[in-house]
């Protein structure tokens, strides 16, 4: 068994450190631990160890006594997802494993790469099972959108109940880096992990850990974040990509034929409560500057078009309602990265993003008419 060995500065008082456990049936000779960077975009290579043949290793790390907490890997070469752990001065951190080391593994003698284990296998659980079923979608196998969607939703909302409940830890910085479920349903970008979860969790580590180099990360991020956020919400544009969806009747709608008037461009989901209410606020206004020439052009991000089709026979829309959920490129067209979103397009073209809050929208739309 080999022992990898990390050591600091000669000038500062040096900690001793432990990583070790015992890794059976899982078909791997060697593990690697690594350390990622401060600035969390790569891990360093720290060292390797052979397993013995009862699966035992050990790695001794000898590290600044004043650190802040940093995260390792410890990593194989046989292509599965790493181990992520929390290590900080003086831990003796152990690992047990039976068959795949990242679905089987337990920790103890760290709270922090505990939680982390929590979250993977939660996380990680929906996700699979989320592959699985879009890697058969169309084939034989009884597996529909409906439930690639519903998996999907699940993971996000995993990651965000962690998140949400453990703000002040390093396992939440971790749980927020993850986009496994919306990679498969590119629909539900900006459904999980927001702003606001970047800012909570920015002061609960800011609180824990004051020293962490992780903190400076979070507020470039949450730096950027902002940045978008006013790009998006000052943009003007004078000429807009013209979109032709279908709605329930199989009858198209070009945004263009509408060419005049003020429209309310609007891209939501049946899944989401806030979107729903806004479409029966949105009746209201509807009705009253309809005849004025306001019309609405709304587009489903849903997957499920039978379900899309019943619930707006349900709420009875008075407007263009067409379904996107085949049509991606649509939301990448307009850069809907979360839902509802909506854009408010005058009588000259010009489009801007529009106000969620019916009031707000109601005084912009009058001032477009």
């Amino acid at each position: 068994m080999m022992v990898g060995i990390l050591s600091c500065a000669t000038d500062t008082k040096r900690a001793n450190t432990t990583i070790s456990g015992r890794f059976v049936g899982s078909g791997v000779d060697s593990i690697y631990l690594e350390r990622m960077s401060d600035n969390f975009s790569q891990p360093e290579s720290v060292a390797v160890a052979c397993l013995e043949d009862n699966g035992a290793f050990r790695f001794e790390l000898v590290i600044d006594e004043e650190s802040s907490p940093r995260f390792y890997r410890i990593n194989t070469n046989t292509g599965s997802r790493p181990v992520t752990l929390v290590v900080a001065p003086k831990d003796n951190i152990t690992l047990e494993s039976a068959g795949d080391i990242f679905l089987n593994y337990t920790v103890e003698g760290s709270e922090e790469s505990k939680l982390i284990c929590e979250f993977n296998r939660d996380y990680f659980k929906a996700c699979d099972q989320l592959a699985f079923v879009a890697e058969n979608l169309g084939t034989r196998v009884a597996y529909t959108e409906k439930e690639a969607y519903r998996l999907a939703t699940e993971a996000i909302k995993t990651q965000i109940r962690f998140v949400g409940s453990h703000p002040n830890t390093l396992a939440s910085f971790y749980a927020m880096r993850h986009n496994v479920a919306e990679r498969y349903i590119p629909q539900l970008d900006g459904y999980g992990v927001t702003i606001l979860h970047y800012r909570t969790v920015l002061e609960g580590l800011t609180a824990t850990y004051p020293d962490s180099p992780y903190i400076a990360i979070l507020e470039s991020e949450i730096a950027e974040m902002e940045a978008m956020i006013d790009l998006v919400g000052n943009v003007k544009i004078v000429s807009y990509p013209d979109i032709e969806l279908e709605d329930m009747y199989k009858a198209k709608h070009k945004l263009s034929s509408l060419e005049g008037k003020v429209v309310l461009l609007y891209f939501w989901t049946l899944e989401s409560a806030l979107c729903n209410n806004l479409n029966a606020e949105l009746k209201e206004v509807y009705d009253k500057y309809h005849n004025q020439g306001f019309e609405v052009y709304h587009i489903s991000a849903d997957s499920d078009e039978a379900l899309w089709i019943e619930v707006v026979r349900q709420q009875k829309h008075p407007w263009i309602s067409v379904f996107g959920g085949n049509s991606m490129d649509v939301f990448s067209l307009y850069n809907v990265v979360k839902l509802p979103t909506a854009y408010l397009i005058d009588r000259e073209g010009n489009m801007s993003v529009a106000p969620l809050a019916i009031k707000a929208l109601e005084r912009e739309i009058k001032e477009a008419l």
